[in-house]
């Protein structure tokens, strides 16, 4: 729980997009409404209506913090509306929006702070697919709100591009940005709000390149503990991938390795949205808006749905692995670069509030926490009320069927914080009956 106090502070908006109607004004109904300020950006749905002459409606909390849901009351005037937001009984800033009945925008204040603001309506015409190939001439090593989109794209389209290596180079092994889980994006989907889910297919996760390094010479002391170890001097880090024949290899191998060969398994290490509460967190960290996964599941089939916290979700992917063993208990999987292909949807209002995951065989929950112990709890509970959202059953129900059934895989645990993944299979879920629409 978080402890506040309000902002002592006055609001009140002008919205102008038009003469007001008698039937219906242009300005009334429900929008996606954004305010921006020098610090960061908050959003939520805005309603407006028109009664006995008076304009009348609510809007959900567009402090920082997310904490004050607002109220609304104005009236009609020329070219517009003019209203007020209070929380409870206060009023809490000025602006002015003007408009084309599709969408507004204007300046103005907000808790005295200054604010862009922009809306557009929550109901969005809906509009053919599209593909987009997309060669991004700019990248990022973060998950933030902050970080300009590369490109605009709607629920329903679909996104052919190329990931990076972890070290920022291409499939030429060209430095193409700075290293760090190098990450392809941000991608601004529209129409996505707070408290949505987006929805990820990865239709396809190739390999580009015939290289990938991995540091092997050592197990990093997160998985180990205080096992001792010498690693060897000069201990390869390149693998060789035949994508011909589907199997790695190391580049230089030596002694009792050096016939191994291992099936390839293209994955993408590191994806997500902007973090909640304006936060910037680092390509390489994970946690409630996704990022550094490093889960070998990811990959060609599977289905994210990632919970959208910031208006426009800023969906962003890269840290592309030919293959990792679980746990990523060296530090690293088989960084390589990769060509993605994958198609965006949205789920209105709707969130488990944590990374959730399907494919063929299995419905996958991420648990993300400061310790493994943590992160077992958090999927197992995630995964309790998936069961209970998505089939309507009891807990009795649901601790007789995970109790008999479930199974967890350790997909990090070398990275900031463990990564354990509660799974069922679709086979065993048909039994129960269809999920709820």
């Amino acid at each position: 729980m978080h402890s506040f106090t309000p902002w002592p502070a006055a609001f009140a908006v002008c919205l102008l997009g038009g003469a007001a109607q008698a039937a219906e004004p242009a300005w009334s109904g429900e929008w996606d409404l954004v305010a921006e300020f020098d610090q960061g950006r908050s959003a939520s749905t805005l309603s407006l209506t028109l009664e006995e002459g008076k304009v009348a409606g609510a809007s959900g909390p567009l402090d920082e913090a997310g904490f004050l849901p607002l109220t609304v009351r104005g009236k009609p005037v020329r070219n517009g509306v003019e209203v007020e937001f209070f929380y409870k009984d206060a009023p809490v800033g000025t602006a002015t929006l003007t408009g084309d009945g599709e969408s507004l925008s204007g300046r103005g204040s907000l808790y005295a702070v200054p604010v862009r603001l922009s809306a557009s309506r929550r109901t969005a015409v809906a509009a053919p697919a599209r593909t987009h190939d997309v060669q991004p001439r700019a990248y990022t090593v973060q998950y933030s709100a902050r970080t300009t989109p590369i490109l605009r794209i709607r629920p329903g389209d679909r996104v052919r591009t190329s990931t990076l290596d972890n070290m920022g180079r291409d499939e030429r092994l060209t430095f193409r940005w700075m290293p760090g889980n190098t990450l392809t994006g941000p991608f601004w989907i529209e129409g996505a709000m707070p408290g949505d889910t987006l929805v990820v297919r990865l239709e396809r996760v190739a390999l580009n390149r015939d290289t990938a390094e991995m540091w092997g010479g050592s197990i990093n002391a997160k998985a180990t503990g205080a096992y001792e170890q010498s690693p060897t001097p000069g201990w390869g880090r390149t693998w060789l991938l035949d994508r011909e024949r589907g199997v790695a290899r190391p580049g230089a191998p030596s002694g009792r390795v050096a016939g191994l060969e291992l099936p390839l398994r293209p994955m993408i290490g590191s994806i997500g949205v902007a973090p909640p509460l304006n936060q910037t967190w680092f390509a390489g960290d994970l946690g409630f808006h996704g990022g550094n996964l490093d889960y070998q599941r990811v990959t060609e089939g599977t289905t994210l749905y990632l919970p959208v916290w910031q208006a426009g979700a800023f969906l962003a992917l890269g840290d592309g692995h030919a293959l990792q063993g679980d746990g990523e208990i060296t530090g690293q999987g088989l960084e390589t670069s990769l060509d993605v292909e994958f198609t965006v949807d949205l789920i209105r209002g709707k969130t488990l509030g944590q990374v959730w995951m399907e494919d063929a065989e299995d419905v996958m929950v991420s648990g993300i926490d400061n310790s493994l112990d943590d992160a077992l709890r958090m999927a197992t509970t995630g995964m309790a009320r998936w069961l209970k959202d998505r089939y309507g059953l009891t807990d009795s129900e649901i601790a007789t069927l995970m109790g008999a059934a479930v199974r967890y895989d350790i997909a990090e645990v070398v990275d900031a914080r463990p990564h354990v993944v509660a799974r069922l299979s679709k086979k065993i879920l048909a039994t129960i009956g269809p999920a709820a629409p």
